[in-house]
């Protein structure tokens, strides 16, 4: 009785509200998704620390391996995986993951999110189209100011 409750007011909250401002997604905590990050640099070890509240995902990762972790979602209030890449004197600060429509949709194409990291920097693959998007490049680790999230140029995918 609680599910279908929960479920007829997601559905109100649709209605009353532009689908961008709602998460139904979050009202579906059993669903599982996946986010991977491959280090695709020809020569080097990547730094990787990828964070969400409590939950921690630190490695280096070597030529061609990956960091691969699996969650849930939590119930009404989103997951927002964040990660810092490092190389050298570079750096990359970049959203893994983000529980709305969009990201998960729009972005990753699907439950799976896949990141490769290369020379330009990092990129994420659309499962619908198959194509990987540069999402990142790198920069220098020693500006500060360059230590925020930010999106290139990404299509939304309607």
């Amino acid at each position: 009785m609680r599910l279908l409750y929960q479920l007829i007011s997601c559905l109100i909250l649709a209605m009353v509200f532009a689908p961008s401002y709602v998460n139904c997604s979050s009202w579906w905590p059993w669903i599982r998704y996946h986010v991977a990050v491959t280090n695709w640099m020809p020569s080097e070890t990547l730094e990787t620390h990828c964070f969400f509240e409590h939950d921690k995902h630190d490695r280096n990762i070597p030529v061609y391996e990956n960091l691969t972790w699996s969650f849930k979602t939590q119930f009404l209030t989103g997951v927002t995986y964040h990660c810092d890449i490092y190389r050298l004197n570079m750096h990359i600060r970049f959203i893994a993951f983000e529980d709305s429509t969009y990201f998960i949709d729009g972005r990753c194409g699907g439950r799976h999110c896949f990141w490769n990291a290369t020379k330009e920097g990092i990129a994420l693959k659309n499962l619908n189209t198959g194509e990987y998007v540069l999402a990142q490049i790198w920069r220098s680790r020693e500006n500060e100011e360059d230590k925020q999230t930010i999106d290139l140029k990404i299509p939304k995918i309607s």
